[in-house]
C-alpha cells in the first residue's frame, strides 16, 4: 500500500474524529466508520489521481508570470467543492502592484459552504492552493510537478503543503456524505499564502459579520507532518511582524577587524 495513502487515510480518520467530536455537542447521530473507511479504500486510486492533477499545476505565487496558473488552481478547487454540493463564491481581491510598478490581478479567494442542517455545528477549514517555486536542479530527485511514486512514497510540489491536506479534507467530506455529513462545512482557500497572504486579512475582517459569523470551529490544514502522521492545528497564538532596516558599510569587511574604522568614514 502506498505510504502516501496511509497518510491520507490517517488524515481522513483525524477529520472524522473532529467531525464526530463536533457532532456530539449537538446531536446523537452516529457515523458508521467501517462503511466510511471501506468507501475510502475503494476510492484511494481516485484520491491519488486527484492529487496528481493538482500537483501538475505549477501554481507558484512567487512568479508573476505564473499568476494565471494560481488562478487555474483556484478554479480546479472550486470545481471539486461544487461536485461535493457546495456553494462557492470566488472573491475578487483586486490588483497587485509589483515592485516594478506593474499591476496584475490577485487570484480569487474561495469562500464555500456545504450546509445541510442548521442544528449542526459549523466547521471552517482553511488551506492554500499556491506553492513555492521548484526545479529539478534545486535538488529534487524527481520532477517536482509530476507526482511520482518512489520507495512507496509519492513526491510532488504541494503534496504536503498544502494541496494534499486540502484534498484530504475534501475527500473526507465526500466519504462522510455517503452516510451523513455530521457537521456543516465552510471552506476558505487562498492562492497567495506563500507570499504573505496578500489582502486576506482585509477580506476576513470584511466578512467577519457575514461569512464567518456562524463559524464554531476553524481547522487549519496547512500544518507540519509529525513523523508519518499529519498535524492538525486547532489553536494559534497569533503573530507579530516588523521590518528592520540596517545601514552597513559600502564594501565587504573582514569580521572583527575593520568595521569600526569604516563605519566612521
Amino acid at each position: 500500500m502506498r505510504q502516501f495513502w496511509k497518510l491520507l487515510h490517517f488524515t481522513v480518520m483525524t477529520v472524522l474524529v473532529f467531525a464526530i467530536s463536533f457532532m456530539s455537542l449537538t446531536t446523537a447521530v452516529s457515523v458508521p466508520s467501517d462503511q466510511i473507511f471501506q468507501y475510502i479504500e475503494e476510492h484511494q486510486n481516485e484520491y491519488v489521481q486527484r492529487l496528481k492533477d493538482w500537483v501538475a499545476i505549477e501554481s507558484n505565487s512567487n512568479d508573476p508570470a505564473e499568476r494565471h496558473l494560481v488562478t487555474n488552481m483556484m478554479l480546479l478547487a472550486e470545481e471539486r467543492i461544487r461536485k461535493l454540493g457546495g456553494t462557492v463564491e470566488m472573491v475578487d481581491l483586486g490588483m497587485h502592484e509589483l515592485p516594478n510598478g506593474n499591476k496584475i490581478s490577485l487570484p480569487p479567494v474561495i469562500l464555500a459552504n456545504i450546509v445541510k442542517d442548521q442544528k449542526k455545528p459549523m466547521v471552517c477549514f482553511y488551506g492554500h492552493m499556491d506553492v513555492q517555486p521548484a526545479k529539478i536542479e534545486d535538488g529534487w530527485s524527481t520532477e517536482p510537478y509530476i507526482l511520482t511514486e518512489k520507495n512507496s512514497n509519492l513526491y510532488g510540489r504541494g503534496a504536503s503543503d498544502d494541496k494534499g491536506q486540502v484534498l484530504a479534507v475534501l475527500n473526507a467530506i465526500e466519504a462522510l456524505q455517503k452516510h451523513e455529513l455530521p457537521v456543516n462545512v465552510k471552506i476558505l482557500l487562498e492562492g497567495m499564502e506563500e507570499v504573505g497572504s496578500i489582502r486576506l486579512s482585509m477580506l476576513v475582517e470584511q466578512r467577519n459579520s457575514t461569512f464567518f459569523s456562524d463559524v464554531d470551529y476553524i481547522v487549519v490544514t496547512d500544518t507540519a507532518w509529525l513523523s508519518n502522521k499529519p498535524g492538525i492545528t486547532y489553536g494559534t497564538r497569533g503573530n507579530c511582524h516588523f521590518f528592520l532596516e540596517v545601514q552597513c558599510a559600502k564594501r565587504d569587511l573582514h569580521s572583527g577587524a575593520l568595521e569600526e574604522y569604516y563605519m566612521k568614514q
